[in-house]
């Protein structure tokens, strides 16, 4: 592996109003040359929903969460930052006033926007939003579908079973087609077929490149579909990892060079300020030991716009 194969390395804190103050957070990331922050979404969690399965408990801290674009967009206006979602549940919000934040957060940020997108998990949660759970993929599709046809065109237009907006005008428009969507899923192959249809790359559910098994054949998956369907360019690919020593740090990303995966982000939580400062400053030695595949965001919103003419 060469050193300039290493992917955009950023970070995934659970941002609330008990964390470490997320901007805060942000400009110590870019300080320590750091290319990203994405940031989690719950409108809210319903009283009693919290037993997501016997397995497993959502966490108490998801009670918490800051509104991811909002936070972005202060995030945005302090810092160079690619700023993003990890994910959004764009199913519980108005499809046509998310396509407006978004763009505008686009727009104003010079295309450093990443859209992650999710269905959810807690179905209290999508219920809250008047549809019925079960639905909350078809609803997140066509929500992606509208925003996109606002993002691209002039006068606009959608017809779906849940989302429609009349032929309309909306500006500003985002950086060239808009933000890249990232569907955060697993590999089922519903999902995989998900992925190429209507989404820009994946987000793999999982601890992390080494911690995830199927990770691979999943990726090579992918891509034959992807490449099978006539896709243009690679398809996008951003893991998450857990925070440890330097070198299992490293490992993690090495691994995820290893996969081709553009982009990587380590779980903060909602860890404090002491414990995060550690490992920002774990990962700035990893990316000095390496010629990490990094660019400014001027540069990389160019490189987006050049490919587009």
């Amino acid at each position: 592996m060469s050193d300039t194969d290493l992917p955009l390395i950023g970070v995934h804190p659970t941002a609330t109003d008990q964390s470490m103050p997320v901007v805060e957070l942000a400009r110590e990331a870019e300080a320590r040359g750091l290319a990203s922050i994405y940031l989690p979404e719950h409108t809210h969690v319903p009283v009693g929903s919290q037993e997501i399965s016997s397995e497993w408990h959502m966490p108490d801290r998801y009670r918490h969460t800051l509104d991811p674009f909002i936070a972005c967009s202060f995030i945005a206006a302090s810092t160079t930052l690619e700023v993003g979602t990890g994910v959004s549940l764009v199913a519980q919000h108005d499809a046509i006033a998310l396509a407006k934040a978004v763009a505008t957060l686009d727009f104003m940020s010079g295309g450093r926007v990443v859209l992650g997108v999710g269905f959810g998990y807690n179905r209290p949660e999508a219920a809250d939003h008047g549809f019925a759970p079960r639905d909350r993929a078809l609803v997140a599709e066509e929500t992606v579908a509208l925003m996109r046809a606002i993002w691209t065109n002039e006068q606009a237009v959608f017809e779906g079973r849940y989302r429609r907006v009349s032929r309309s005008w909306s500006w500003p428009k985002p950086v060239g087609e808009g933000p890249p969507v990232l569907l955060g899923a697993r590999p089922t192959p519903t999902n995989l077929d998900r992925i190429v249809r209507w989404a820009d790359g994946w987000i793999p559910m999982g601890q992390g490149p080494l911690a995830t098994p199927d990770l691979e054949s999943a990726l090579k998956e992918l891509r034959k579909r992807w490449d099978d369907a006539g896709r243009s360019g690679a398809v996008e690919v951003c893991c998450f990892f857990e925070p440890g020593t330097r070198e299992e740090m490293a490992r993690q990303i090495e691994r995820g060079a290893e996969l081709q995966v553009q982009r990587m982000q380590v779980f903060l939580e909602d860890r404090s300020r002491e414990e995060v400062l550690p490992i920002l400053d774990r990962l700035r030695e990893i990316a000095q030991a390496h010629v990490v595949r990094s660019r400014s965001a001027a540069e990389r919103t160019e490189v987006r716009r050049a490919s587009e003419r």
